[in-house]
C-alpha cells in the first residue's frame, strides 16, 4: 500500500458525513449506466479520501472511477477519483480513494474542512 507522507493533512471526521457516491458501470451492450449509493466520509484531505458503505465493490480487478458529492460546512463538493483499495471493516466496506481535484478544488476542500473544525471545536466547549 502506498502511504501520502508528503501530504499536508489527513481530517478524520468527528461526526458523520453523508456523501452521494456515483459508480459508473458498462453493461455488455456499451450502455453505460451510473448507480448512486449512500456513503460516510471516514476521513478527507484535499488528495484522497476514504469512505464507508455496506456495498462490495469490484474494485479487485482494477481501480473504479466514482464521483462524491458531500456537504462538509455550507458549500457542495462534487470530485471525481479512482478506488484504489478496498477492506472489510466490521459490517462495511473501507475504500481509499484518490481524489482528481484541481487547485479549486483542494482550496475548497482545505476551506470547508477548516470551517467544520471550527465549528466542532465550539460545540465541544
Amino acid at each position: 500500500m502506498k502511504f501520502k507522507r508528503k501530504e499536508s493533512f489527513r481530517h478524520a471526521l468527528e461526526r458523520n458525513v453523508t456523501a452521494e457516491c456515483k459508480i459508473p458501470s458498462i453493461k455488455e451492450d456499451n450502455e453505460v449506466i451510473v448507480e448512486t449509493e449512500s456513503c460516510r466520509l471516514v476521513d478527507l484531505s484535499p488528495s484522497g479520501a476514504r469512505i464507508a458503505m455496506p456495498v462490495s465493490l469490484p474494485v479487485e480487478d482494477h481501480p473504479l472511477n466514482v464521483e462524491l458529492n458531500f456537504v462538509l460546512y455550507a458549500k457542495p463538493i462534487c470530485v471525481e477519483g479512482m478506488i484504489k483499495w478496498k477492506r472489510m471493516q466490521g459490517d462495511e466496506f473501507l475504500y481509499g480513494i484518490d481524489l482528481e481535484a484541481d487547485e479549486v478544488m483542494m482550496e475548497l476542500i482545505i476551506s470547508e474542512l477548516k470551517l467544520r473544525r471550527r465549528q466542532e471545536v465550539k460545540e465541544n466547549l
